[in-house]
């Protein structure tokens, strides 16, 4: 009887900790998830306002990397900047959102330096947190191969992070940092392209986001 008692006593405690450890790597949304979606809200609709980087990668991949329970809308149009969405507040309207991914800054880079940066992504995120109710994460940008506008992104980059300190409610996606300590054999961007990460790039830029997302 003493050696029954011991084996369901083994078997309970075996069970508890295989149900801890199934939990804690658990890629379910924990709270800093249900913050940004506001709550325990079952709407889980999220759209990138970005640039040729989000279209050419198909939405960085979130639409299979975040599962059918969230419907993951990609509007990213190439050569676009904060200014262009700017102008085109219809189209981001039209479409019902909790949550903003917004990647926009390379070619804010290329055309407009540092100038206006701050004052046009403030716009740009007012509109979209006042229009739905909704939230965003921005994006520190991948600094590129083109050494003329790496330093330009740098300091948009940094731009975004003093943003964060006036509006809490946004968050950030530190894809510069993720870029820069990157020490892998292949690299990041094709010879040909100095602008556009390869599917290597892309694939980290996806996993950011999804772990920002479900706060893991």
């Amino acid at each position: 009887m003493k050696t029954l008692v011991s084996l369901n006593t083994t078997f309970i405690l075996f069970i508890s900790f295989s149900f801890i450890m199934d939990c804690y790597h658990s890629d379910k949304p924990t709270n800093q998830y249900l913050s940004l979606l506001g709550g325990f809200s079952l709407q889980r609709r999220i759209t990138i306002v970005g640039d040729s980087l989000g279209q050419w990668s198909d939405g960085f991949g979130l639409k299979s990397k975040l599962g059918s329970e969230f419907t993951v809308t990609d509007i990213s149009v190439a050569g676009y900047t904060t200014e262009d969405w700017l102008q085109n507040k219809e189209r981001m309207n039209e479409i019902p959102t909790d949550l903003w991914i917004i990647e926009l800054g390379t070619n804010d880079a290329m055309v407009y330096g540092t100038s206006g940066f701050e004052s046009r992504t403030n716009k740009l995120i007012s509109h979209l947190e006042s229009t739905q109710n909704s939230k965003a994460i921005l994006t520190a940008l991948p600094l590129t191969n083109m050494a003329s506008i790496q330093e330009t992104i740098r300091t948009n980059n940094q731009t975004l992070r003093q943003l964060k300190t006036s509006k809490p409610t946004i968050e950030i996606v530190e894809i510069e940092s993720i870029f820069e300590s990157y020490s892998g054999n292949l690299p990041l961007y094709p010879i040909s392209d100095p602008i556009h990460p390869n599917q290597i790039g892309y694939e980290l830029m996806g996993e950011a986001y999804r772990k920002k997302i479900l706060g893991i």
